[in-house]
């Protein structure tokens, strides 16, 4: 079907050019009208309007088609999704220039008698046009792609899409995260999808009075996570210690799947943290039965 519409767009972009060229005289349409001048010349302004959208969207289809054959893409990808960006700019360009010659408005001179308003426009729309190009800058790159697992900054999650304008994240609340392009660039971003060794980590902070000792920690979280033990590379298990502060330590959890899945992320994530709670509320029990020391010595109740 898209091939049916790709041949009649051919044969209404060759007409239309034709008409432009002058090769098809159409004139005898409007032959009897008073306003005959008016007709050839919004009849060639549309023409020529809808020669350039048409011609562009050849060269997308064209670009994306022989993209997608040569590297065996059946989804998006960055270049896919630059292209359209740039498809989408240059259509913009394009509707506005038309728009401004069927009012017989000449464009270069409209730029240039208003080059002062354009600039204060420029300038208000400054930070528009960075994320824009930083949109394009990010897109082409290659170091960020649609389902990237990252942390950009304090976010962590799954990219969904890059537009012109930001970086759409899905945390693991399920929660849409919308991170501007120039924040991006300005901003330390973890990749963990690019990374050689798919190491997913648990990060969380456990008081010092419910924590034993980390290798007793370590085994009961392994112990935890026993119904998933097929899908989780055996002696991939991990509890690093990351910080250790005054009353707290802040511990990472990590282990390696043998096939990337973020479902099974969010579920095994689910268990260790349900774990560490049943481990905690256990350890409140302990530390409440022991009995607190004498504020000084001598004073004890015997």
């Amino acid at each position: 079907m898209k091939y049916l519409v790709l041949v009649l767009k051919l044969a209404i972009f060759v007409a239309l050019l034709m008409v432009r060229l002058g090769e098809w005289d159409i004139s005898h349409w409007y032959a009897w009208s008073k306003y005959r001048e008016a007709w050839a010349y919004y009849i060639n302004a549309i023409a020529s309007v809808a020669i350039f959208l048409m011609f562009l969207d050849f060269v997308q289809f064209s670009v994306v088609w022989w993209y997608r054959r040569r590297h065996k893409v059946r989804g998006e990808d960055n270049f896919i999704i630059g292209v359209s960006h740039i498809y989408s700019l240059l259509l913009a360009i394009g509707v506005i220039v038309g728009v401004l010659s069927l009012f017989q408005i000449n464009v270069k001179e409209l730029f240039t008698s208003l080059s002062i308003i354009f600039a204060g426009l420029a300038i208000l729309t400054k930070d528009y046009i960075s994320n824009m190009i930083n949109g394009m800058i990010i897109t082409f790159s290659g170091q960020l792609s649609i389902g990237d697992n990252v942390r950009i900054g304090l976010h962590r999650g799954k990219i969904t899409d890059i537009t012109l304008q930001n970086i759409h994240l899905l945390n693991d609340d399920d929660d849409v995260i919308y991170i501007p392009n120039n924040v991006v660039l300005m901003t330390d971003v973890t990749n963990f999808t690019k990374r050689e060794v798919k190491r997913t980590s648990i990060d969380f902070d456990i008081d010092l009075k419910h924590l034993k000792t980390v290798e007793d920690l370590e085994k009961s979280l392994i112990e935890a996570l026993t119904p998933f033990q097929d899908v989780i590379k055996p002696e991939s298990y991990y509890l690093r210690v990351a910080e250790v502060k005054k009353d707290s330590v802040s511990l990472k959890f990590q282990y390696i799947l043998k096939q990337p899945n973020k479902d099974l992320e969010r579920q095994i994530r689910r268990r260790t943290i349900r774990r560490l709670v049943e481990i905690i509320s256990e350890r409140e029990k302990f530390v409440d039965k022991i009995p607190e020391l004498p504020d000084s010595p001598g004073h004890a109740v015997i």
